[in-house]
């Protein structure tokens, strides 16, 4: 049996108990796995039992990471570094630490310093809900999700095989990068979103004529201005931890409203049409593309060509190396 122990109950954390406990655990290589669940919060931890996502609520850290092979933070990126030095002497002797936060680079150089004796193998779920919470947890979050993992510095196989499990477990598929390529990317498809629609609605809703204009939103204003109902913490959190990456591509945005703005202001047809136009073959050539694929990727595995085997985690005991 395997024994994983998720700290942090919110929203990607129930939704992982949920999936790794919903799995048939007959089919799946990892057999049979124990979800314990701790959140600092007693309303978290009880929503998410609840909710099955957990087969027991731990009062203490220390229970949870008793005799425990995989170790999931599931916490602001900003309160990472304090549950890290929490956890580090409670953590069973060959214990494995991920997290789920969406970015890399600050979270790996926190555990490098603060879990020196354990492994660390950074995750991110490409995959969320504009509600926040256990309540908003679904069991399908995850499936057909990339799911980002970063390795250290001599990085265990059977590590890396436990992490893969979790992650084929819940339905996602597992995507190896560099913690620098991962923040520098999802600044861009993932952060700068949010960004974009906060802006939209900052600056409509604080104009003098909102109140008739909100009359009149509809769809299109809808579903542009979706992700600013995210949880206020985690983007900050995410904005304050990949600052720099973020500053570039709004930078980027900025170039490209400018660019707009003088072809609107010199009413020049021909510039707004491509400006527009490519806007609009470069959307519908990535929706068509198969995801999660790096450059090539596709055509190996059109050709059938399959994956090494993986060193196996399964079958040793907690506690042991």
């Amino acid at each position: 049996m395997i024994r994983i122990a998720i700290i942090g109950l919110g929203l990607i954390g129930t939704s992982l108990g949920i999936a790794l406990r919903s799995a048939d655990s007959k089919k799946d290589p990892m057999g049979t796995v124990e979800v314990l669940g701790y959140d600092v919060s007693s309303d978290n931890a009880k929503e998410a039992r609840v909710r099955l996502a957990i087969d027991k609520v731990v009062p203490t850290l220390a229970d949870a990471l008793k005799g425990t092979h995989l170790v999931i933070l599931a916490v602001p990126a900003r309160a990472i570094p304090a549950v890290m030095q929490q956890v580090s002497p409670l953590l069973e002797p060959g214990a494995v630490v991920t997290d789920v936060t969406s970015t890399k680079t600050q979270v790996m150089q926190w555990a490098a310093q603060y879990l020196p004796n354990n492994t660390f193998i950074g995750g991110h779920p490409m995959a969320g809900r504009e509600q926040s919470g256990p309540k908003a947890a679904v069991h399908d979050l995850f499936k057909e999700a990339i799911y980002c993992l970063c390795l250290g510095n001599n990085t265990p196989p059977e590590a890396i095989a436990l992490c893969e499990a979790v992650v084929d477990r819940i339905g996602a598929k597992s995507y190896f990068i560099d913690p620098v390529e991962h923040d520098a990317y999802v600044a861009g498809i993932s952060h700068l979103p949010f960004v974009m629609a906060t802006t939209l609605v900052n600056a409509t809703t604080s104009a003098s004529s909102w109140r008739e204009m909100a009359a009149l939103a509809a769809t299109g204003y809808r579903d542009t201005t979706r992700l600013a109902s995210g949880d206020v913490t985690m983007h900050r959190d995410i904005a304050l931890t990949n600052n720099e990456a973020l500053a570039r591509w709004i930078d980027a945005s900025i170039d490209q409203l400018t660019t707009l703005k003088t072809a609107l202001a010199a009413g020049d047809e021909a510039a707004v049409t491509a400006f527009f136009a490519g806007a609009n073959t470069a959307r519908n050539e990535w929706v068509n593309q198969k995801r999660g694929m790096r450059p090539g990727e596709a055509e190996y595995e059109d050709l059938g060509v399959g994956m090494v085997e993986k060193p196996s985690f399964f079958g040793r005991r907690p506690g042991k190396r």
